[in-house]
């Protein structure tokens, strides 16, 4: 019986493993759910397609989204920083994106899809 429950355990600790919030381009003309198409993880660096990191933090497209969502300007910055700061942390973002209100989140998802791009969220 300990056996299965550390098993257990395990496996749900490594499924938590993938935690953040994934962005995937819908501008590359591939297909909504082509596994091919780019995508990051939202604050984690270096993983996923280097080029849509680029276009996000280095051309700060992502200022744009987070702009035309009509966030308070706190909040702008506060996902700035966890998604392109110095100190970029994919569970803080994620952590930001659930602080905000409900309302607030679903305008942000809207801004991403205007923008040519699709939210995914894996936390635990």
């Amino acid at each position: 019986m300990f056996r299965v429950l550390v098993v257990l355990t395990f496996l749900l600790l490594w499924g938590c493993g993938g935690k953040g919030v994934y962005l995937y381009s819908e501008k590359s003309g591939s297909a909504r759910y082509d596994l091919d198409r780019p995508w990051v993880i939202i604050g984690k660096r270096g993983v996923g397609s280097q080029k849509l990191e680029a276009r996000l933090c280095g051309e700060k497209e992502l200022l744009e989204i987070l702009h035309d969502a009509k966030l308070e300007p706190f909040e702008e910055e506060a996902l700035w920083e966890a998604a392109c700061g110095k100190e970029a942390s994919a569970t803080r973002f994620l952590q930001f994106y659930y602080g905000l209100e409900r309302e607030k989140r679903m305008r942000l998802r809207k801004s991403f899809q205007r923008h040519g791009y699709s939210l995914n969220d894996y936390g635990c």
